[in-house]
């Protein structure tokens, strides 16, 4: 069975939990410890992606957190002004997709808690690869000499492609994307209703012969 949904209800109480989502992105230091949960994460991934490969592009990137940034370095330029991320460009779609985890009915709040949960490591994961793609974009096509020397034309292509999508879309689509993904059965299920048609009243059986036609008669005045 499908749990009932009251538009009404849902939207008070979507429009209340983003208030309380935002509340607490902006007046903790929730939002600042988890820019450097972000910077140490893509750190990792950078390293993966920069296992192999030449002695000018293995191990060359450095990720780190400064203030709401999230700032990354190259192994071959250290005098260079490292270039940054706003830490909340990131986090954004954080704010939307909580409250809608927490809005949808659930069976009970282990079963909230646990969408939740999925959902906060399908974002996280997300952002990683979008500041991976941020940091491979850079480096493919700011870098001058650099990026035409150890970047081909595709990966260059690529690369862009990329970073102009999860930039279009990581705050909007991505929360929707997610939500919907994790709540897909609950979106699609249907009520099938028994049928509820009366059988029809069965008509009575024609006598198959005149002395059972008198008998039914006789019995029906009587």
């Amino acid at each position: 069975m499908r749990l009932g949904v009251k538009p009404a209800t849902f939207l008070l109480r979507l429009l209340l939990l983003f208030a309380a989502t935002y509340a607490l992105w902006a007046l903790t230091p929730l939002a600042s410890a988890y820019t450097h949960v972000l910077a140490a994460l893509t750190q990792g991934a950078m390293s993966l992606t920069e296992w192999f490969g030449d002695a000018a592009t293995r191990g060359a990137t450095s990720v780190f957190a400064r203030g709401e940034g999230i700032y990354f370095t190259h192994r071959l330029f250290p005098d260079a002004v490292p270039p940054g991320i706003p830490g909340d460009w990131v986090q954004a779609n954080l704010v939307l997709l909580i409250p809608l985890m927490l809005a949808t009915p659930a069976p009970d709040w282990p079963t909230r808690l646990r969408r939740l949960a999925i959902a906060l490591a399908c974002a996280l994961a997300l952002q990683v690869i979008g500041l991976v793609v941020a940091i491979k974009t850079t480096w493919a096509t700011e870098l001058g000499g650099y990026s035409f020397t150890h970047y081909s034309r595709a990966q260059r292509f690529v690369y862009g492609f990329l970073d102009a999508f999860f930039q279009s879309f990581d705050t909007q689509l991505f929360p929707f994307a997610i939500w919907a993904g994790i709540h897909l059965p609950q979106l699609i299920a249907t009520v099938r209703a028994a049928p509820t048609t009366a059988p029809s009243p069965q008509q009575p059986s024609r006598p198959h012969s005149r002395h059972k036609a008198k008998a039914a008669a006789r019995a029906a005045r009587s």
